[in-house]
């Protein structure tokens, strides 16, 4: 078996994923029939699999069988931030970044979210204000209201961003000590209303309204600490 083999039947692999239209969670052929298909070895298919699990394009569950990954490609911290996110500079520019990202995206979804996308929406930010009011983490829940609000934009590129931008966010990233924590289900809330009335302009500066507060934390309580003349 050579590794020229492998990355061929990868790039096989791949075609199959693209041609079939295969989406997250939907199963792909045996290894077995994977092996008959493409005419190589089984070790061949195993290899080249484990390559595309590594890489978050499939999930190869024991018993199960092999699976369109959720991930969809997407590393877990696609920006490296992992090792730095405690630095109050990144997580500022982190903020800006996604104000001058998240507005523009609410301002879409305002304008192309059907009814299930409105209903995952509510259904996030009920998450989010449930595990507020018990006091416990809810930040994996906010950054799925963020990508629910993305995905409901119609646009898959907008989407794969803020998948990206959410992945690399640590739950430390906002640095508020919760102090912002139930504004977060007032502003959540008039997004949500904006959205569903299709209220383009309103969506859009309530997301202004939403990032900024966080941005304006930052700078009210780490102001010696940042660096860069921005404030």
């Amino acid at each position: 078996m050579t590794t020229s083999l492998v990355n061929i039947t990868i790039n096989k692999i791949l075609n199959l994923i693209k041609n079939e239209k295969l989406k997250p969670n939907d199963k792909l052929p045996t290894v077995e029939d994977l092996a008959l298909k493409f005419n190589v070895g089984r070790s061949t298919i195993r290899e080249a699999l484990k390559v595309l699990s590594t890489q978050n394009i499939i999930t190869i569950k024991q018993g199960s069988g092999t699976f369109i990954s959720e991930q969809q490609g997407m590393s877990k911290d696609p920006l490296g931030l992992e090792y730095i996110s405690d630095d109050i500079n990144i997580i500022f520019d982190m903020v800006t970044l996604r104000l001058i990202f998240e507005p523009e995206m609410a301002a879409m979804a305002a304008q192309f979210a059907t009814r299930k996308d409105i209903q995952y929406i509510k259904d996030c930010c009920y998450e989010v204000e449930n595990l507020i009011n018990e006091g416990k983490d809810y930040y994996k829940e906010d950054a799925n209201f963020h990508v629910a609000i993305a995905k409901a934009s119609g646009n898959s590129i907008i989407h794969k961003i803020t998948q990206v931008i959410h992945s690399s966010i640590k739950k430390n990233i906002f640095m508020t000590d919760n102090t912002l924590c139930k504004d977060t289900i007032v502003f959540h809330k008039r997004i949500i209303d904006c959205i569903e009335n299709g209220d383009i302009s309103g969506a859009k500066y309530a997301m202004i309204n939403h990032l900024d507060a966080q941005r304006r934390f930052l700078i009210d309580n780490y102001k010696y600490k940042l660096t860069r003349k921005q404030l």
